[in-house]
C-alpha cells in the first residue's frame, strides 16, 4: 500500500485534500495551535460496507478500536492537545474502511508555522525526517495565491536539490 506524506503550511487546505482522497467530510480538531504530531490515516476500500467504519489504534495496546466518527475526531484532537506547545514524532493512527475511498496510507504532518519559532523549528525537523524517507511520496500543498512564499517547495529543493518524489497541489 503506498504511503504519502502531506506537507505544507498550517491552514492551506491539507485537511480538505485528505477529505477528497477519503471520500469523507471530517475535521480533526487540534485547537488553536494545530497538529503537533503526525496523524497516520489508513484508507481501506471495503466494497461490502454500506457505510464507513472508523477506527483509532490505541497507543497503549496497539489494537484497533472502532468508534463513531465524532469520537475518532475527539481522540485525534486530544492526542494533539495533550502535547501542549511541544511537538512529538509519535503518530496517532486512524483507519477508515469505506466503499468510497482508495487503498492508501497518508501521513498528515503538522503544518509549518511562521509564528512560534521554537515549535516551528521542531515541526521543520519532524517533516524533513519524513521527507528523507525514500519510501514516502510527498504531497505538497501550497497556497496558489501567494507564489512568492512557496515555502514547502523551497525547503524541498534545499533538502534534495531536485524533485523526484514531489507532487505539488496548489489550492485556493
Amino acid at each position: 500500500m503506498p504511503q504519502f506524506i502531506l506537507i505544507g503550511k498550517q491552514s492551506v487546505g491539507k485537511s480538505r485534500l485528505i477529505e477528497a482522497l477519503a471520500g469523507e467530510t471530517f475535521n480533526f480538531i487540534s485547537g488553536t495551535l494545530g497538529s503537533r504530531r503526525p496523524t497516520v490515516l489508513e484508507f481501506r476500500n471495503v466494497a461490502s460496507h454500506t457505510v464507513s467504519r472508523w477506527f483509532v489504534r490505541d497507543r497503549k495496546t496497539n489494537q484497533w478500536e472502532e468508534h463513531p466518527i465524532a469520537m475518532v475526531m475527539k481522540k485525534v484532537g486530544d492526542a494533539h492537545e495533550e502535547l501542549g506547545e511541544t511537538v512529538s514524532p509519535e503518530p496517532v493512527y486512524v483507519r477508515i474502511e469505506s466503499p468510497v475511498c482508495v487503498d492508501m496510507q497518508i501521513v498528515d504532518l503538522p503544518g509549518f508555522r511562521d509564528f512560534a519559532l521554537d515549535t516551528g523549528k521542531q515541526i521543520e525537523q519532524l517533516v524533513v525526517g519524513f521527507m528523507r524517507d525514500r519510501r514516502n511520496v510527498m504531497l505538497c500543498v501550497e497556497q496558489a495565491s501567494d507564489a512568492a512564499n512557496i515555502s514547502v517547495t523551497i525547503l524541498y529543493t534545499q533538502v534534495f536539490q531536485f524533485a523526484p518524489r514531489l507532487w505539488l497541489s496548489s489550492l485556493w
